[in-house]
């Protein structure tokens, strides 16, 4: 009996191909090709022959085989044949201290073929080690400079950093006007830029997502963007550095008007909680349709001089919180309690915690010194008790006590975010569960919950929830051992069953980010 495969059309085996091609494009190091041609002589020959799973093309120019890297790259432009093609190009920082004279040929040959395949480019990504404007890089983008990219719609650059690096050897660029001499003469495909190093590409008129990696914006500069780029829906501002020249705000217009942005992401550079009067980008930004809304911690800027007005944001829809601490790093321990821009935002329907600690976003102003009082005694059997027999076990923990012969699941008491209907937790702290159960004890319009795997297995295995007499009240299992006289096993219930009786729950997955 013959295999399987063996016995599939090649019509059906060409599409399976496609798709485990599509998705090693994400990685570093694609294999699937490799793989599917090394099976037998027919999977060789069909690959061959289907030009579609050759248009990922990689050239990393490292010094060490740079011939063999030439000439693989240049039996990959020859299988896609007429296909729309994906190109990436490494620099490595060794071709400019070790090269040898045969490897700037090889580098020459390389631009050469790039520029007889130009017009079929659809993706160009351009990373290197080496910062834009150095004499090896100008000698690639004078090149391509000279030509046009008529399907070119989406370009990655990145200069002046290690690839497979987040962070080491940052070269920081001044936002300034779209570059006077872009990489390619034209390209009025261009619809998506990721930029690092080097500064905006024309055309934006049509663009529609923009990445920008350390980066200092000036007034100017931003107001040149919300000008050329009316298209633009999504943006991300990642390392983002104070702007230059605050002093001058009050002869510039107070907002820029950003009217198709809808999706936004920030994070900020490590010392620029030291800088708590410095303004940010944000500030001067006026984003009427905007609807997603993620801030990257653990370096927050204060938020009253260096965020948008909240009151303007009245179709944000999630609002997303990664790694967000709210204290101050520079004052361990010390809280830092204004919290008022993110609970101004009324609008909010999805809230996403990725570890972020829920608790202090609901906690009220009124009770927060004796819940903090409360976490530091939980520690102590004496000082527990002691609690317990000050308040009743009705009033202990952030959040309000239910009353049962109102509705089994009482109405919140919290009115900021009252149209909050579904919460993402990325966690690996059983106190953020905890609170997350209270929450949706005590909120019946809260529908959906997404869990990550680690905040599931606390659910299942770090909290408790006991059945009283009236009302079901959450704890751990610490909480359980020190009470254990007040507790009855049959009153305990299956804690992801409680939840799943009460919420959606849905499984959370974290995206992984390439380092590029």
């Amino acid at each position: 009996m013959m295999n399987l495969p063996d016995e599939l059309p090649n019509e059906l085996l060409a599409e399976i191909f496609r798709n485990g091609v599509d998705l090693d494009r994400d990685e570093k190091q694609p294999r699937s090709l490799i793989a599917y041609c090394s099976v037998n002589a027919r999977w060789r020959a069909l690959c061959h022959q289907t030009p579609e799973l050759w248009t990922d093309i990689r050239i990393p120019l490292i010094h060490v085989r740079s011939q063999a890297t030439f000439e693989k790259a240049q039996i990959w432009f020859e299988r896609s044949k007429t296909q729309l093609i994906d190109v990436t190009l490494i620099i490595v920082k060794a071709m400019l201290k070790m090269a040898t004279h045969d490897d700037y040929d090889v580098m020459r040959d390389t631009v050469i073929m790039l520029e007889s395949h130009i017009s079929r480019i659809r993706r160009f990504n351009f990373w290197s080690e080496i910062p834009f404007g150095s004499c090896l890089i100008n000698r690639v983008s004078y090149h391509l400079h000279r030509y046009h990219a008529p399907q070119l719609t989406d370009i990655c650059l990145k200069f002046g950093f290690p690839p497979g690096t987040s962070n080491d050897n940052r070269h920081v660029i001044a936002m300034a006007r779209p570059a006077r001499v872009p990489l390619f003469n034209s390209a009025p495909q261009l619809r998506h830029q990721t930029l690092r190093g080097i500064n905006l590409q024309f055309p934006l008129s049509g663009l529609r997502s923009l990445d920008l990696f350390d980066i200092i914006p000036t007034q100017w500069s931003l107001h040149d963007l919300s000008i050329d780029s009316p298209a633009l829906e999504e943006l991300r501002l990642l390392w983002l550095h104070p702007m230059r020249d605050p002093g001058r705000f009050d002869s510039w217009p107070t907002e820029y008007l950003f009217p198709a942005l809808r999706s936004l992401v920030v994070s900020f550079i490590p010392y620029w909680n030291d800088l708590d009067h410095s303004i940010s980008a944000l500030a001067l930004m006026s984003c009427p349709n905007l609807e997603f809304l993620e801030i990257r911690g653990p370096f927050v800027p204060n938020t009253a001089v260096s965020f948008f007005d909240p009151t303007l944001l009245a179709r944000l829809h999630t609002l997303c919180l990664q790694d967000v601490k709210f204290v101050k790093p520079s004052l361990l321990g010390v809280d830092c309690y204004d919290l008022t821009f993110y609970q101004a935002l009324t609008s909010v329907q999805h809230l996403q915690l990725k570890n972020t600690p829920l608790e202090p976003l609901f906690l009220k102003q009124d009770t927060k010194r004796k819940s903090l009082l409360r976490s530091r005694l939980a520690l102590q059997p004496k000082g527990l008790s002691r609690i317990q027999k000050e308040e009743s076990p009705a009033e202990s923990g952030p959040f309000p006590s239910e009353n049962p012969s109102l509705n089994p699941r009482a109405a919140s008491s919290h009115t900021h975010w009252p149209n909050l209907n579904a919460i993402t937790l990325d966690t690996a702290h059983t106190k953020d569960i905890i609170c997350l159960c209270k929450l949706i004890a005590e909120r019946p319009e809260i529908k959906t919950v997404y869990l990550s795997p680690s905040a599931k297995r606390l659910l299942a295995s770090s909290v408790t929830v006991r059945r009283g007499d009236q009302t079901d009240r959450v704890s751990s299992h610490w909480d359980l051992n020190l009470k254990k006289q007040n507790w009855v096993r049959e009153d305990r219930i299956d804690p992801v069953a409680w939840l799943e009786q009460r919420v959606e729950v849905r499984e959370y997955h974290a995206k992984k980010e390439t380092l590029y």
